[in-house]
Formats: C-alpha cells, structure tokens, sequence
C-alpha cells in the first residue's frame, strides 16, 4: 500500500503480506530479516511494509483498518476492496512467521486458487510411478520429501527451489500410510529421488532442516553431473527487501531532512528538563496521526476520546490558550459516533482555522530527542505529557471547577488508560500498560498526589521491563527515574525510594513554571516570549505573521488589523477636533455680527 510492491498490480499478480510497524517497533526487524529469508518466493508472495505513522499513509492505514503496531495482514491472490486482508497474528521470531504464512498459502491452493505455483499441496497418488506422465520434460530429478503431518519443511524448500527448471520436488506426510509403507519410510523427514532412466533412491539428508534438506537436494544432481544454480531463471529484485528496510528507516513519526542532519551533529542530552516542544509534538502527533487511524469511534472508543479531550482542553499548556482543543471537545461531546477521517479533518480544520496553534514546526524534540530518529521521540512525549497533566491537575484543581472530572482524583489516569488502551499505536505497549493498570489497581488511586506516583511507580516499572530491549535507545538508558544525579534527596541511604521528596521533585519538574522553551522561534508568539539564549524570556507584542482571510477575502494578519484600528480611530479624532473647531469659529462670528447690530 505504501510501497512499490504493494500497488494494485501486485494484489492481481501475487498474494500480498503486508506489515504495518514503526522504526521503533522491535518486530520490524523480524520483519525485515522475513523479506530476506523468502526473497525467492516473491513470484508467489509479495512482502511489503507500510509506516502508518506517516503523515501521507493516513488515510489507507484508516481505509484497511491498521491501529496499531506492528499489524501483520495476508492478502489473497484475487483480493481487491473492499477486501480488508486477513490478521495473521505476530510472532516472536521468523520462522513463526514464516510458518503463518505457509499455512496461509496451503490454504490458498486447496481453495482452488494458485494455479501457476508449484504444487505445494501433499501428494495423494498411490502410485508414485506415474509422475513422469504429466511432468515437463525439461525436468530431470523429481524428489518427494515425507515428513511429518504439519511440517512446512516441505513447502519451504519447494518454494525456495521452485524457480530451478530441472527439479521438481513434491512433498508427502506421514499420514498416507499407504504411501510410506510402499516406499518403506519409517522416520521423518525422508527424501527419495527419481531420474527419468534410474530407479527411486533415498538420499541421506545429514541435517533434518530446511538448508539441509536443500544442501541434499542440491549435492545429490550435482553427483550425477547436472550444475544447477539456486538462482537459474530467476528475475528476483531486491525492490522487497529494500521496501521494507525503507520503512524501517522512516521514523515513528516522520523526520524532515533538517532534522535528520541535525541528528548527525546532535549531543547526548544529559539534563532532565521539561519542553514545550516535547509536549506540542506529542498532542500535535496524537490528534493529527494517531486518533484518526480508528474507522470508527463510537461506544467506548467515543467514551475514551471525550475524557481524553476534555483533560486536554482543561490542563494541556498551549501558549496562545486552549481554544483549539476546546471546539475540538464540544464537537466530540456533541456526536455519538464518527469516523476517524471526520476527525482528521476536524484536527485539521480547526488548526487552519485558529493557526497558529503551535509554537514550532512539527517533530522538533528536544527533551524527548534520541540518538538517532528511531528512539524515544513521541512515546517519551506522550509519557511527559501525562506526567505533567497529573502533576498541574493536582496543583491548580479549581482551574476548570464546573468539569465533569474535577472533583475525580483519577480523573487524567483515566483519560490516559482509556486513550492508550484504544488508539496508542504500538499494541504491544498498550496490552502491557492496560495489564499492568489492572494488576496495579489504577482506578483505586485516592487522591490527585497519588495520582502522580502511581504513573512515576508505573513509568519506573516500564522503564525496568524494557531495560536492555531492542527498542532502547543506546545513548539514553532506561533507568529507574529520577536518577541520582538529578534528585540526590530522592533515595534514602539504602537505595529505597523517599516517595515524599519523589512526590515535590515531580511536582517541581511537571508543573507550568518549569517548562522550557528551548528551540522555539519568536515569530510563533502571539504574546511573544522567545528564548534568550540563557534561558530568561523576553516578551514580544503580538507579530504573528500567518495571515487570515477575512470575510471580504482580504489577507489581513494581526498586525494589519491593528493598523486599520488605529487609522480608524486617528481620523476619527482628527474629524471630530475639525468639526469642534468649525463650531466654535461659527459662534465667535455669530457673536461679532450680534455686536455689530447692537452698536
């Protein structure tokens, strides 16, 4: 769908096995190695990728209903919408994939379809005498593989050496008797060989594995003085592997090439700051990317996205106010169901219509940043974004005192429970973040301050079973936060935590007072504060330069307006003191001429 090999053209030709995952995903190099490993089947099945955390791949991702990542989906020879392909479920490494997959295809062929394949269905014939009748006569060495019933060692190697004209490979299983008493096989796997002008032989396979039974395969013709290359009237191209090693370079959220060459000349970051950059991606990229993946949000999807919204638009720091999210809110508040391209559009419309909304170009981490584009970025942003949303619900609990939430001490752990349980990308994260709140009681949380401990413990909990994973960035260890360095007052002597002094460090960091604005330009002040450089902000009048369309169809930005204001009011006044003065000239004439009749 994404990708060179997942067109239209290829669903006629081939079946398609499509994977959906990010560069942060630790399957996409299973995936990646799977591409690999099957190259030589790409005539029958096309591996493709698609990065559903790109921008441009939205709306398909949305049209065959991928959420999540990684989403693993087969797609029949003959499928076209609106066919939305078969979920074949994940597996911890490739031959568990691969295995999936034949499976996949050996139903394929039973059904009827397949027809121009190699015969991957077992052998039924009782008489094994009779294959050369219909066999193509460039075909020299026919071999049957017994094996046991459910085995894909025979499908493998007929796919793997399909392409090689002179062979012809059929496999049998152990559940035709008739067959393996005939040809006296009594362990598994056996391979026997036939030559037009020889009789049957079995040829010794040394390992019982699908290289070995090839290396078998292969050294027995060579014997008999037939040079056979694997890759003999084969057109393979590397465009597969190639796809998907593509989208497993795209970042989680996409990288602009700016980004990319700052990455080069990037620093590890060693501070433990608070950014609102950070922030701003991470609701720029749940609004935009994520949440409009979902078909259709209705029932508890629509349940989790209104108290999601509606702790958003109550606690979330936008610079120039909440009104964004807040129409975005009542909106959702209103409806009962919709899909999830009307709410892209919604995100969409309503950002145009009240830009600027955020305060820096897309994907500028800062905080959240990684040592290269496939670490850390927006699950660290989304992470901080619901610290700092415990910490200022506790601190300012009058802020918003007519909400449905403001008197629930749980109140942002729902909105974060309900929003990653449905519409988190990753579901691997989200099954073991929704297990881990029940085993940890999330919703018997008392108070606001415990609140903001029981994401720390859950954080510290995550960051403990993913220490070491595929996923960590190398530069930024998954540590048991806040580190020593940063809180010395937060273990006691013994290494245990000093929750009360966890509880004012978090308070400190997470609250509004301490967030940075580090990287952020002063054109995208509305009531202008930029960086310094020393970390000071220096206030700015309102110079926004996005322009807006009035209803006579003029652009007029801010600036302009004020102008028009200003001139308005000037010649206003300047009429006025004109129209002040012609009156008072008029009575002092009127006076003179009263004088001059009574003389």
């Amino acid at each position: 769908m994404a990708t060179k090999c997942s067109d239209d053209e290829s669903l006629q030709r081939s079946n398609t096995f499509k994977g959906s995952f990010s560069k942060s995903d630790r399957f996409a190099p299973t995936w990646k190695a799977l591409a690999s490993d099957i190259l030589s089947w790409n005539d029958i099945v096309v591996v493709a990728a698609i990065d559903c955390a790109d921008d441009d791949n939205n709306p398909i991702c949305r049209e065959y209903e991928i959420m999540h990542y990684p989403t693993l989906k087969y797609f029949s020879v003959n499928a076209h919408p609106p066919s939305l392909g078969l979920v074949i479920e994940k597996e911890d490494n490739i031959d568990s994939v691969r295995r999936n997959l034949i499976s996949r295809l050996e139903t394929e062929q039973q059904e009827g379809r397949g027809s121009t394949w190699p015969n991957i269905t077992p052998y039924r014939n009782v008489e094994i005498t009779d294959i050369w009748r219909t066999t193509s006569s460039s075909v020299k060495y026919f071999f049957f593989i017994f094996e046991g019933t459910g085995s894909p060692l025979g499908t493998e190697v007929i796919l793997d050496l399909h392409r090689i004209n002179s062979l012809q490979i059929r496999r049998v299983t152990s559940d035709n008797e008739l067959l393996c008493v005939m040809n006296k096989v009594t362990k598994f796997p056996t391979l026997i060989a036939f030559g037009r002008n020889e009789s049957q032989r079995v040829v010794n396979v040394r390992v019982s594995s699908r290289q070995g039974v090839r290396r078998a395969i292969k050294d027995y013709v060579i014997t008999r003085g037939i040079n056979i290359d694997e890759t003999i009237g084969t057109t393979v191209s590397h465009d597969t592997v190639r796809n998907v090693e593509n989208a497993h370079q795209q970042t989680t959220i996409g990288s602009s090439h700016e980004e990319q060459e700052e990455e080069q000349h990037s620093s590890k970051k060693t501070d433990d700051y608070l950014y609102q950059l950070d922030l701003e991606n991470a609701l720029r990229y749940s609004m935009n990317n994520e949440i409009s993946l979902t078909k259709s949000i209705d029932g508890e999807k629509m349940e989790a996205l209104r108290k999601y919204l509606a702790v958003l638009a109550a606690y979330f720091p936008l610079r120039r106010g909440n009104a964004y999210l807040e129409v975005i809110r009542d909106v959702v508040k209103s409806r009962t169901t919709m899909t999830g391209e009307e709410f892209s559009q919604l995100a969409k419309t309503t950002e145009e219509e009240m830009s600027p909304v955020y305060s820096a170009l897309p994907h500028q981490w800062m905080g959240c940043k990684g040592s290269a584009s496939s670490y850390r970025g927006y699950p660290c942003g989304l992470w901080t974004m619901f610290h700092m949303l415990t910490v200022n619900f506790a601190l300012k609990p009058s802020k918003v005192p007519h909400a449905d939430f403001s008197q629930n001490p749980v109140a942002v752990l729902r909105a974060m429970h309900g929003y990653i349980g449905t519409f988190f990308g990753c579901a691997d994260c989200a099954a073991h973040f929704v297990e881990m709140a029940s085993k940890n009681k999330i919703f018997d949380t008392r108070s606001r301050d415990e609140a903001i401990l029981w994401l720390w413990r859950a954080h510290n909990e995550v960051n403990a079973r993913l220490s070491g994973d595929a996923t960590e960035d190398p530069e930024h260890k998954k540590i048991q936060y806040p580190a020593a360095e940063h809180c010395p007052v937060c273990r006691y002597a013994n290494g245990s935590w000093n929750e009360e002094e966890v509880l004012q460090y978090l308070r400190t960091k997470y609250s509004y007072s301490s967030i940075k604005y580090d990287g952020i330009s002063s054109y995208n002040s509305d009531v202008g504060t930029i960086n310094a450089g020393n970390g000071s902000r220096v206030r700015l009048g309102r110079l926004a330069k996005e322009k807006h369309t009035t209803a006579f169809g003029w652009d007029l930005n801010v600036f302009d307006i004020s102008i028009c204001v200003v001139l308005y009011v000037t010649s206003a006044a300047i009429l006025v003191l004109v129209c002040i003065k012609f009156a008072v000239k008029r009575s002092k004439k009127k006076s003179h001429i009263s004088l001059l009749l009574k003389a």
